[in-house]
């Protein structure tokens, strides 16, 4: 069998806190049991966990139980430092480390391996996200950085990838009930785990919620303007005055499009080198799309707006032991999404269509006896239909918007080639060297080198320097468009990254860390004035991150802090008057429009006993001055122009809406006996004292924002002997 290394690492809180063989005796046997024995994360060599040339964030199964998060964007944000999401028309958008768009394809959204992201338009990583149960996820692994060298095109800000249950865990039934209270839902998760005589592990999974949500009495919905100060005249239905609720119904907050049940189901079976499995999800979410239509047209249409989707994948795969120092991986896949997007409520602009996905990979390894210098290589390559419609409404006909003419169906293919090269100097030096090269049809070659050297000269201490570049192609819809428009291929978006790392251990229950990055970022995205996707800039950006960790037999604290700040903006085309990244370009400010330029997140965890434990996390998000520079130049520019105005932020009484942000969670478990444990978790309670600190943003319109509702939710665990 070919050489594997220890590369669990163990989270507690915001913390990478990578377990060298020498702490295993530190932890307890719950701990233990959520170190896994597998292939590195963020190489395609084995790698000893201290020297991987990223920042990663791993977050256990048992994190997400004690954590109580409702779904994966709020798990994440309690986890994962610099890290935080806003609402959009068409879905939560995600952002690590001040790079957020309007569409979630700049970060890449794996399970087991695979990648999940919408490709044809307004998806990107969005399957997965909205479910309330979250019980078939072993473990989550987060590269907080860009990542095209290992996993592809499209990690630009960064790569998630959720590693399910597999059979080989404790054997038996276990069945879970969660209910919410202020912030509506049920949810019902049944797991199944078997090992068979003759070898081989079977993992069954099921899951099913129904999310009502918060309605807008408690997370009341809110503008930073007051609509009656624009002279709308006729078309101002209803006044809307500044930082008071909307005098109008508008979706439940974080609930389901239509309160539609979602489903998880997950089958997995696991053979030694091989496995396969097979997964279908169907999610929903509702979402008041027409966040800068309020005031301008009738109020039901706020109502009744949001998202689907729904995805069947099967995935195997076979790992081939050649020789003592040659392997072959093998993986082949099948995937189909269906995506429905409800933007205004009218026929007009619905928005429906299918994916049909199929993919094979091969990565050859060389890992000698001595281990000293290795490599690996291999080839990806992926077809995909589009146009089909979606089977989750009753149209007839797909429909991308108006990018896409109704019912137009074309494909696409993306042709792979990646290796990787590890070498250990000496016994304190090891340097890495990789590249990728993907070449879709539609865009250019995308080159996506890393170099990275790490320094060990002790076993307190870690220095790691990193280059990174990493690539991402436009959405398949706007390639092809762009394509049968103009006869060539779509622009590449790029960005290049250097990273110093520092880690030091001075003890066993000690890990501290300290982090820089620069960004060298060529924006491909929407010109408002060409009305086309392309490049349109380069920014230049910069962030520090810290963090620390505490761990013994009864506490768990970990606390970190991440600084982003912008270095210059440019803009390719000077006629761009209307963009997302930073108002700096017109002379206001210098911060990034959509991004908190400081984030502090503290998780405590505290074990009195073998029957109770208490948990709880507070995630201070302290304010946005590059969206007050925004709305200060949108207010100044488009005074004249109501119909960009209300597209845009701005404000005319306080700043309040881009102030801190402040949430915090607690919870409480019991430990019944070895059957049966039970947990009450509470939600956003600072809001019980002052529910303005509750607040959370909508993306490029971030004078809109919600103040999310207090809540409860109960826990009841059962495990069939």
């Amino acid at each position: 069998m070919k050489p594997i290394s220890i590369t669990g690492i163990l989270v507690i809180g915001t913390i990478p806190l990578y377990a060298a063989e020498a702490d295993l005796l530190t932890y307890d046997l719950e701990d233990l049991s959520q170190i896994a024995i597998t292939e590195s994360v963020a190489t395609l060599t084995p790698t000893d966990p201290k020297e991987l040339p990223a920042t990663v964030t791993t977050i256990t199964s048992e994190q997400i139980k004690y954590s109580g998060a409702r779904n994966l964007d709020e798990l994440l944000e309690i986890y994962v430092p610099g890290f935080t999401y806003m609402y959009k028309a068409e879905g939560n958008q995600m952002g690590i480390r001040g790079i957020i768009s309007d569409r979630n394809n700049k970060i890449l959204l794996l399970v087991n391996g695979k990648k999940m992201n919408i490709m044809a338009s307004d998806g990107g990583a969005v399957t997965e996200r909205w479910f309330t149960m979250l019980g078939d996820i072993r473990r989550i692994t987060v590269i907080n950085g860009p990542g095209s060298a290992v996993y592809g095109a499209g990690a630009i800000a960064g790569v998630i990838n959720i590693e399910t249950f597999d059979g080989s865990e404790s054997e038996g039934l276990e069945v879970t009930l969660k209910e919410g209270m202020g912030e509506t839902f049920s949810t019902f998760e049944m797991r199944y785990s078997h090992t068979f005589d003759e070898g081989g592990t079977l993992f069954g999974y099921f899951g099913v919620d129904h999310d009502e949500g918060a309605d807008e009495g408690k997370a009341p919905h809110k503008l930073a303007f007051s609509a009656v100060n624009l002279s709308l005249g006729q078309n101002n239905h209803i006044p809307i005055t500044a930082n008071e609720p909307l005098p109008m119904s508008t979706t439940n907050d974080n609930a389901s499009y239509h309160n539609k049940p979602r489903y998880k189901i997950h089958l997995q079976y696991t053979d030694e080198d091989f496995k396969i499995w097979t997964r279908y999800t169907r999610s929903a979410l509702a979402i008041p799309t027409v966040q800068g239509l309020y005031v301008k047209v009738d109020p039901e249409r706020v109502l009744g707006t949001g998202v689907m989707n729904q995805q069947w994948t099967t995935v195997g795969s076979y790992s081939w032991d050649i020789s003592e120092s040659w392997s072959l991986d093998l993986e082949a896949g099948y995937k189909v999404s269906d995506n429905y997007i409800d933007i205004i409520h009218d026929d007009q602009t619905k928005k429906n269509w299918r994916e049909e996905e199929a993919s094979a990979k091969l990565l050859l390894h060389y890992i000698p006896e001595d281990e000293n210098e290795q490599f690996a290589v291999g080839t990806e390559y992926l077809y995909t239909h589009f146009g089909d419609k979606a089977a989750l409404d009753d149209t007839s006909v797909s429909y991308f918007g108006q990018q896409i003419p109704e019912g137009t169906k074309w494909h696409s293919s993306m042709f792979s080639l990646f290796g990787e090269y590890q070498t250990h100097l000496n016994e304190t030096w090891t340097l890495f060297a990789g590249l990728r090269m993907d070449k879709h049809t539609y865009s250019d070659w995308m080159l996506s080198p890393r170099l990275s050297a790490v320094y060990m000269p002790d076993t307190l201490h870690t220095y790691k320097l990193i280059y990174n570049r990493s690539v991402r192609h436009s959405d398949d819809a706007e390639l092809y468009k762009y394509y049968m428009e103009n006869g060539e291929n779509g622009d590449v978006e790029t960005i290049d990254n250097v990273e110093f790392i520092v880690d030091y251990y001075p003890g066993k229950t000690w890990h501290l860390s300290l982090s820089t990055y620069f960004n060298h970022h060529k924006v491909v995205a929407y010109n408002d004035a060409t009305k086309k996707t392309e490049y349109i800039g380069t920014v230049n950006f910069y962030g520090l991150e810290g963090v620390v960790h505490y761990h013994t037999e009864q506490w768990d604290i970990a606390l970190s802090h991440s600084f982003t700040k912008e270095l210059d903006f440019t803009l390719d085309d000077p006629d761009i008057t209307r963009q997302n990244i930073s108002a700096s370009v017109y002379g206001y400010g210098d911060d990034l429009a959509n991004w908190y330029d400081h984030m502090t997140k503290l998780v405590v965890g505290y074990v009195p006993n073998r029957e109770w434990r208490w948990d709880t996390s507070l995630r201070i998000m302290w304010g946005m001055p590059g969206a007050i520079d925004m709305a200060d130049y949108n207010m100044d520019y488009f005074s004249d122009n109501l119909s960009a105005l209300l597209r845009l932020p701005l404000y005319d009484d306080g700043t309040d809406a881009f102030e801190t942000a402040i949430y915090l969670d607690t919870s409480v478990t019991w430990y019944y006996n070895n059957q049966v444990e039970f947990s009450l978790y509470g939600y956003n309670l600072i809001g019980l004292f002052d529910q303005t600190y509750n607040k959370r943003n909508y993306f490029q319109r971030t004078s809109h924002y919600r103040e999310a509702a207090p809540a409860l939710s109960l826990r009841m665990t059962y495990r069939f002997e």
